[in-house]
């Protein structure tokens, strides 16, 4: 029996194309033979949580590693510190960024001008587009962000935040507090996320007591590197990073050219 992972956006779900009845049929091929199948994405849950219906998959390492799911159940999450979300904030009003925090499935502003309406309608409609994308969504799961409830900054911080989505961010390099983070530079908005999917995956492995050997990791993006250098099987998809494949253990095919159910027939994994 082995814990498989697999990257959503890009590696399950390939971008532009639709997702091979491949990778459907692998996937539950990988379960009738007893195994344990996760995703592991940057996205809240609520925005993987139809993927997962779908696919009828129960277990999930969310947010970049900080919401762990095992059988439809949270069972570990980690948000944004009060401290840190004050002083983000602070820095975007004096730096007119706008920023808009992501809980699981709601987000929030303390912005109460008109210009974060027009931001959010614009992406409304770009993303009914194939290329789409801000942070690790595209625009299949971009409902999370249609709403925005503007609340005042103690409200605001309270709140659990996972995401952090800039607006009117041409002056974001200049925050002092984002200088840790690693800040994705969207044609629409920019986004901070959590990238420590390897957090997530280890509570797995102690929970489980599992040994590396026991896991197999899928990926494609940036944001999964550091999972391919906590795990000793990393499959690289074809249409992946150049940076993630210097560092995976094997490289596939294409996300839409049958590369997982490559990757599962070539180590008789099914």
């Amino acid at each position: 029996m082995k814990y498989f992972f697999f990257d959503v956006d890009g590696t399950l779900q390939p971008y532009i194309h639709k997702m091979p009845m491949s990778t459907r049929n692998t996937i539950k091929k990988l379960q009738e033979a007893g195994n344990a199948i996760f995703l592991a994405t940057g996205r809240v849950y609520n925005e993987v949580k139809p993927l997962m219906d779908e696919l009828k998959i129960s277990n999930a390492v969310c947010a970049g590693g900080a919401t762990v799911v095992i059988n439809n159940k949270i069972e570990y999450q980690m948000f944004f510190g009060k401290h840190e979300l004050s002083d983000i904030l602070d820095e975007c009003s004096i730096y007119n960024v706008i920023l808009v925090t992501v809980g699981d499935g709601k987000c929030y502003t303390t912005y109460k001008g008109n210009k974060l309406t027009s931001y959010i309608g614009f992406m409304s409609v770009l993303s009914k587009t194939n290329f789409f994308k801000v942070g690790s969504v595209n625009g299949k799961a971009i409902n999370t962000y249609m709403n925005v409830e503007v609340v005042e900054k103690e409200r605001l911080i309270q709140e659990p935040t996972q995401k952090l989505l800039f607006y009117n961010s041409k002056l974001i390099d200049k925050l002092k507090c984002l200088q840790g983070y690693t800040v994705r530079n969207n044609k629409y908005c920019r986004s901070v996320e959590f990238e420590f999917k390897e957090k997530g995956v280890e509570y797995i492995r102690e929970k489980y007591n599992l040994s590396l050997d026991d896991i197999v990791v899928f990926g494609d993006g940036r944001n999964d590197i550091s999972l391919f250098k906590y795990a000793k099987n990393s499959i690289a998809m074809g249409n992946s990073c150049n940076e993630l494949k210097r560092v995976a253990s094997f490289i596939t095919h294409k996300s839409h050219r049958d590369g997982i159910e490559y990757a599962c027939e070539y180590f008789k994994w099914i």
